[in-house]
């Protein structure tokens, strides 16, 4: 079964949930080990450069994504959705579950890539799906609840991770496994060939200065996003959190995400997205401000519990933006140049933004003056009228 790229008839609802499943393996990606990431550093003490390289045990996803996304995009376009997920998954069980028998830093390291190049292709080949398969207020009210269900999954494994984490550092590793179960499921969704390139005259060029920004946007957020994942254990651990509380204390981050997503979920199609995204970001930017200042844990949970609400605004929107500048037949790569933005910006967090243990929250300062500027010119770009990419019939 192929999916035509011209008035796509609504999916099921066991696809709509396995297109959910396939966005959470993202978040899972990176939230299943990070209340582990102190107890790693303690066992891999005698390490040289063992603090920033158990961070890039976190965020090397995002390197090998940002490389190898465009990859999955053209195999995506090419061969089908389904082929690429299919694969996808078996590598993210295999390199994702690694953790459990690596006997060095450096092995870890090396299955983090495999988790990578897996990621890569799942959330490149899905987002392609998710594009062929609504148009319309429809793509953005799912790709909302799309958000709101990732961060839920994210509410649910990191305090899990953490209460893993207490048992061993190695613990949460068998988290991955768990893509196994999605196999059955990514079987019976439909392949989304798009509308093939050589017919003439129906191919609509990318808007790519358009697209550019989206993706410069993108991966500023995730810079600013992934401060939570990579140095908020670290911050929290100082404020005396142990594993489990900072399980439960960011996995707070990605509940409130969620909560804004699902609300937004009403008004989605209603609003211009540039505007939302621009209000996420500036709500998240208030929230850093108050997780750097905190004297406790009380204080940065209402931190964490703000730059939340603003967050699930932002993804949502962000795409929704970039699925209007996309021809149909573009769909795969373009959505892997997102993944590619979206992963560096990962990548380059930790790098970008890291300061010396023990003084995490400069950060997040810094965190919350790059969200601030976004916002501004998100707004400054929302006084242009934005014109959706017409669709491109195969007949």
């Amino acid at each position: 079964m192929s999916v035509s790229s011209s008035s796509p008839a609504a999916p099921d609802p066991l696809t709509r949930l396995t297109l959910l499943l396939l966005a959470a393996l993202t978040v899972m990606s990176g939230a299943t080990i990070a209340p582990a990431l102190p107890a790693m550093r303690e066992h891999f003490a005698g390490v040289p450069n063992v603090d920033l390289l158990v961070k890039l045990a976190l965020t090397i996803l995002g390197l090998v994504i940002a490389i190898t996304a465009p990859l999955g995009g053209v195999l995506a376009d090419r061969f089908g959705r389904r082929p690429v997920l299919l694969g996808s998954l078996l590598l993210y069980a295999v390199g994702g579950a690694s953790g459990l028998v690596a006997e060095s830093l450096g092995a870890v390291l090396a299955g983090r890539v495999v988790l990578g190049l897996a990621v890569a292709g799942t959330m490149t080949a899905a987002g392609a799906l998710v594009n062929d398969l609504f148009s319309g207020p429809e793509r953005g009210r799912f790709l909302s609840q799309q958000a709101a269900f990732t961060s839920f999954g994210g509410a649910v494994l990191l305090p899990l991770g953490g209460a893993l984490a207490g048992l061993s550092w190695r613990a949460p590793f068998v988290l991955y496994a768990l893509a196994l179960l999605l196999l059955p499921l990514t079987l019976r969704l439909p392949r989304g060939v798009p509308a093939p390139a050589q017919e003439a005259g129906q191919v609509q060029p990318p808007r790519w200065g358009a697209i550019a920004l989206v993706y410069g946007l993108a991966l500023g957020y995730m810079v600013v996003f992934y401060l939570m994942p990579a140095q908020g254990p670290f911050l929290l651990r100082t404020l005396g959190a142990q594993a489990a509380q900072t399980g439960l204390l960011l996995g707070t981050f990605t509940l409130m995400a969620a909560v804004s997503s699902l609300l937004y979920v009403r008004f989605a199609g209603r609003f211009d997205p540039r505007r939302a995204a621009a209000l996420g970001l500036g709500v998240v930017a208030a929230g850093w401000l108050v997780v750097s200042a905190a004297p406790n844990l009380a204080v940065a949970l209402a931190g964490l519990v703000l730059g939340g609400l603003g967050g699930g605004l932002v993804f949502p929107n962000l795409y929704t933006w970039l699925a209007d500048l996309t021809p149909p037949a573009w769909r795969g790569r373009v959505v892997a140049g997102m993944s590619s933005a979206v992963f560096l910006g990962q990548f380059l967090s930790p790098l970008l933004l890291a300061s010396p243990t023990g003084h995490e929250a400069r950060g997040y300062v810094w965190g919350a003056a790059l969200a601030a500027v976004m916002a501004a010119a998100l707004l400054v770009l929302s006084l242009r009228r934005v014109a959706p990419q017409p669709a491109v019939s195969r007949s």
